[in-house]
């Protein structure tokens, strides 16, 4: 079985703005990765044969709308209809839209290729987590068994914030069968959200990009994957931010037992899907 890569933002559509600011080139710089030429021409052509080079069968591309990067929901639909089967979109959710907001990831999920629903507190609003604004997709999504994938690390709010685990592990309490992807798996709080998911068995954790060997604190993520939460971690390449076939060779480098690697590379997210 392929590769599933549940956080990649192909460079199209608004996500063309990454490159257009210079937010890939920072954090490909950072990470010490390389350009490969997909990034460098902002070809989906390119990365589709890039996924294919990687062993990646398929990606998760979920919706933002910030100050920097706006990304339409249909966007991600109609890449995902240009590209059958490699792109599954996680629309995103806007709590200060609710109603229009909730009938819109209803119609994309139910009538179109949708596979589950994206927010991002913090990114182009105020919010936390714990928002009231966001407690009717809560309830829709626990209702109907869909997931949800929300970002969290430091940088979704203006200082950082030392509440947010708390705030998070709130919202796996009262919602205890809506399952709840973490992008970026809480970094630099990888302790804490490690063990927000040991306790709380609705908590998936997607370290990306802050699971990378450069990255102070990825060892944390390792031993989660290959222990406490083998059954929960999962694959994400981050990409454009990192190159596919970088991503995936830190996680073979990890040495995971060959079914926990399996888990983690496809097994976990196939059955989320």
């Amino acid at each position: 079985m392929g590769i599933i890569d549940f956080r990649m933002r192909p460079l199209y559509g608004g996500y063309l703005s990454m490159a257009e600011a210079g937010t890939t080139d920072k954090f490909l710089t950072g990470l010490r990765c390389q350009i490969t030429p997909s990034i460098r021409e902002c070809s989906i052509e390119l990365l589709v044969k890039e996924m294919d080079e990687a062993g990646i069968e398929k990606a998760v591309i979920p919706g933002r709308q910030s100050s920097g990067t706006f990304v339409d929901n249909q966007e991600l639909c109609d890449l995902a209809k240009q590209w059958p089967g490699r792109f599954i979109p996680f629309p995103l959710y806007d709590p200060l839209r609710p109603k229009e907001s909730l009938e819109e990831v209803r119609r994309i999920l139910m009538d179109g290729p949708g596979g589950g629903v994206t927010i991002e507190p913090g990114f182009g609003n105020t919010l936390r987590f714990d928002d009231p604004g966001y407690f009717p997709l809560y309830r829709w999504l626990e209702d109907n068994g869909i997931p949800l994938m929300l970002t969290f690390s430091g940088s979704i709010t203006p200082t950082i914030d030392c509440t947010l685990p708390g705030r998070l592990d709130l919202v796996a309490q009262t919602h205890p069968n809506l399952k709840i992807v973490v992008r970026h798996a809480g970094w630099p709080w990888s302790k804490e959200l490690i063990c927000m998911g040991f306790f709380r068995r609705n908590i998936y954790l997607a370290p990306d990009l802050y699971s990378m060997a450069s990255v102070p604190g990825s060892e944390d993520y390792r031993l989660a994957a290959a222990g406490m939460l083998q059954d929960r971690f999962l694959f994400g390449s981050s990409y454009p931010l990192v190159p596919l076939g970088e991503a995936v060779d830190n996680v073979r480098a990890w040495k995971l037992d060959p079914a926990c690697e399996q888990r983690v590379l496809h097994d976990t997210a196939a059955e989320l899907l």
